[in-house]
């Protein structure tokens, strides 16, 4: 990637964000954010704007997209001032995205997967996934909405057997549904191939835009190690890790979740795989509750919930939680179990998990070990100067 000269030439035409902070080094590393408090001033522009960022001498540094509502003020999206942002780049981006996740992964074994990963593709604000012939896009800012169209249309040609493109909201599901850019919602329950499992994914009201693919390289381990162990899944949603826990040969498996319809569609996602759902356990209940008044011991706890620090104001709250629940997971874990704890809060760091697990081993009365540290998969790329995207931790503790 080419870097900023500082060479004086002829103004391209663009808005430019002046910064008043020295903040070029951070650039330079590949840092994609920069936050509103870090402008000289406030700028009266659109979102989705492009803009040039300027340090406080006015030397070039970057270019990137505007966003005047949000904490973060500007996504930066190229260090080369040869490079215009726009169409082409956008094209170029997705290109080199989906050729990685070509190397990466087996169509004929896995068709769910994340093909955009935001700032760790260089694109930043923008996530699509990939369920089989339907791909679901949502945009971290509004400010992206000005490049959906080409976005939609780039994906499109990358990946000719689509059937359906759709736009959902990143914070929550929509009341009617997700809109539909290419093709109709899909006419019955969409299936998709996970290392050979076959799962529902529910694109229009689902979490995430459907099923969590981040976890998808964790549960193919879980089911490498189920064999011959006594398995509860707590926050299962819609039971990925059970099945795969029961298609590893696990001798019994407990799913647990608080939402009924999950539940159901856990029994539904042991049915396709050809598991009969009436010989496993699934119940609907409070995970905090279950853990810490269930009487059964397990060999393989898994503790995956879902993100509990939205902002920093709640971290303490959050690490509290994840204290509680891991202790009462151990109380759960025969000797020589194995669990598998979880955090995709992106406040929560791997060092704050792994301290929550040390308190935890030490106020349970149990030796903990760590036998792996776990992420998301190959196909949600990080970059090194850019911890805040690394947002998922997970250990594979052995308890003793």
């Amino acid at each position: 990637m080419k870097r900023p000269s500082g060479r004086k030439r002829q103004p391209s035409g663009l808005p430019v964000v002046q910064l008043r902070r020295d903040l070029a080094r951070a650039l330079r590393a590949g840092h994609p954010w920069l936050f509103a408090d870090a402008l000289a001033a406030p700028m009266g522009l659109a979102a989705g704007s492009v803009v040039e960022v300027h340090d406080a001498r006015g030397n070039w540094l970057a270019r990137g997209i505007y966003d005047p509502d949000s904490p973060i003020a500007v996504r930066v999206w190229s260090l080369d001032r040869d490079e215009p942002l726009d169409a082409s780049l956008l094209r170029r981006r997705l290109r080199g995205a989906a050729a990685l996740r070509r190397s990466l992964l087996a169509p004929t074994d896995t068709d769910a997967y994340r093909l955009a990963h935001g700032e760790g593709d260089r694109l930043p604000g923008l996530i699509c996934d990939i369920y089989a012939d339907t791909a679901v896009i949502q945009l971290d800012s509004p400010a992206l909405a000005p490049w959906l169209t080409a976005a939609a249309q780039a994906i499109g040609e990358l990946l000719p057997g689509l059937a359906r493109i759709a736009l959902r909201e990143a914070r929550q599901p929509e009341p009617g549904g997700p809109r539909w850019l290419v093709g109709e919602a899909p006419a019955e329950r969409l299936v998709v191939r996970e290392h050979g499992m076959l799962l529902e994914a529910d694109v229009e009201q689902g979490h995430k835009t459907g099923l969590y693919l981040d976890q998808r390289e964790s549960r193919r381990r879980i089911r490498e190690l189920a064999a011959g162990r006594r398995v509860l899944n707590t926050f299962a949603y819609t039971g990925a890790f059970s099945v795969a826990a029961a298609l590893g040969g696990a001798a019994s498996v407990t799913t647990l979740d608080q939402a009924a319809p999950a539940v159901e569609a856990a029994r539904r996602n042991f049915a396709l795989n050809g598991l009969d759902p009436d010989a496993y356990r699934f119940i609907g209940g409070d995970a905090f509750a279950f853990l810490a008044e269930d009487a059964e011991h397990y060999d393989l706890v898994i503790v995956d919930p879902p993100s509990m620090a939205a902002s920093r104001a709640n971290l303490d709250r959050a690490l509290s939680a994840y204290r509680r629940l891991n202790i009462d997971a151990l109380h759960r874990c025969a000797p020589g179990a194995l669990l598998l704890s979880a955090s995709c809060s992106s406040h929560v760091s791997a060092d704050q998990l792994r301290g929550i697990l040390a308190e935890a081993g030490a106020r349970a009365g149990r030796s903990l070990r760590i036998l792996e540290a776990r992420g998301a998969g190959p196909d949600h790329p990080t970059l090194p100067a850019f911890p805040e995207g690394d947002y998922l931790h997970a250990f594979l503790v052995h308890v003793a």
